[in-house]
């Protein structure tokens, strides 16, 4: 046969742990979900997030031009290639983090949107197939929505904010985004009954079983892997000390402050302290003003018994860590999630 004809390749994943059969020439992301390998993206293989990593052990593949901006010189090195952009001609060798074989693809359907406050959504999902989902507090889904106002369908990543334990459906919180696609179509589109798909569950971000302090700071809807973590500890009778740091603009920007504010009651050693930003200085707030990263040098100027663990935006994320790094906390001891 002419191998101008062959019209699928093989595909060795982890050296033989599992082998899959492609279309010839096209992109190993959408070859390899046809196959239920699912490699995070959220950009809809547009190569503009850098997600879905994975390495190319042969044949050698040269980096593609629009790789060239999101993979470091190492990663080149060592044949780190975005599965977007790999569309093999020929037989291929790749290797995969192990967890993603986990990863599954769910149906389900909207059982209720709740509004936290003016630009948070919070979402549940039931699900439908498969009927239950297995993941750690603080990983991730990949949502997917549906074409509307001739806008096309896209994906989208969404911390899990709901307990490991609740294995039936899970809860999100989804924060507009001004002029985007996704989030408008989320919190203005989608009705409670809709169906609503999406893979997962993705991600390492997590508390660790140290048993050290733990110093967490959030903002925004990187409440939701803070919110997920709280409640698995609760359940699980934790005796850590926890000191909860949630950064917001205004009063208006809170959210979850009573359930929060209950857990002083239902864990061995935890504080929560909310810090307002941007609130008129004539208001009746009481509590902490100022960014959250002079609250915690405040309060905690020595943070080197910690651990720490971020949730927010890049600007916040880095923030913290030079706070954090100037308080003698040890890179090793710093987890985050950076919210696009």
């Amino acid at each position: 046969m002419n191998p101008s004809t062959v019209l699928s390749i093989s595909v060795d994943i982890n050296r033989g742990r599992k082998k899959v059969q492609v279309n010839k020439g096209s992109s190993l992301l959408a070859g390899l979900a046809r196959n239920g390998v699912f490699i995070p993206s959220a950009c809809g293989g547009n190569a503009r997030c850098g997600y879905c990593k994975i390495k190319v052990i042969s044949p050698d593949t040269p980096p593609t031009p629009p790789e060239l901006a999101l993979l470091s010189d190492l990663e080149k090195k060592d044949g780190v290639r975005l599965a977007c952009q790999t569309k093999p001609e020929k037989n291929i060798a790749i290797e995969i983090p192990e967890e993603l074989f986990s990863v599954k693809r769910f149906s389900g359907k909207v059982l209720r949107k709740k509004m936290y406050t003016y630009d948070i959504l919070g979402l549940s999902i039931g699900l439908v197939n498969p009927s239950t989902i297995d993941f750690r507090s603080g990983q991730y889904l990949q949502l997917k929505s549906m074409p509307y106002d001739g806008k096309e369908a896209v994906l989208r990543d969404f911390s899990i904010a709901s307990s490991p334990s609740q294995k039936n459906s899970v809860e999100l919180m989804i924060r507009r985004i001004p002029n985007g696609i996704f989030t408008p179509w989320a919190i203005d589109v989608l009705k409670e009954g809709d169906s609503i798909s999406f893979s997962g569950p993705y991600g390492k971000f997590g508390a660790t079983n140290t048993g050290k302090p733990m110093l967490c700071i959030a903002g925004g809807s990187g409440m939701a892997p803070m919110w997920s973590i709280l409640q698995d500890m609760r359940e699980k009778k934790s005796n850590r000390r926890i000191h909860y740091f949630f950064g917001a603009l205004t009063q208006k920007d809170l959210f979850l402050v009573e359930e929060l504010n209950g857990l002083k009651k239902e864990l061995a050693d935890f504080t929560f302290t909310p810090a307002l930003s941007n609130e008129p200085a004539d208001s009746d707030w009481d509590g902490e003003r100022g960014l959250i990263t002079e609250v915690v040098a405040r309060i905690i100027p020595d943070c080197s018994d910690y651990e720490a663990y971020l949730c927010g935006s890049p600007g916040m994320i880095n923030a913290c860590l030079a706070v954090l790094k100037k308080g003698g906390m040890k890179d090793e001891n710093i987890f985050y999630d950076k919210f696009a």
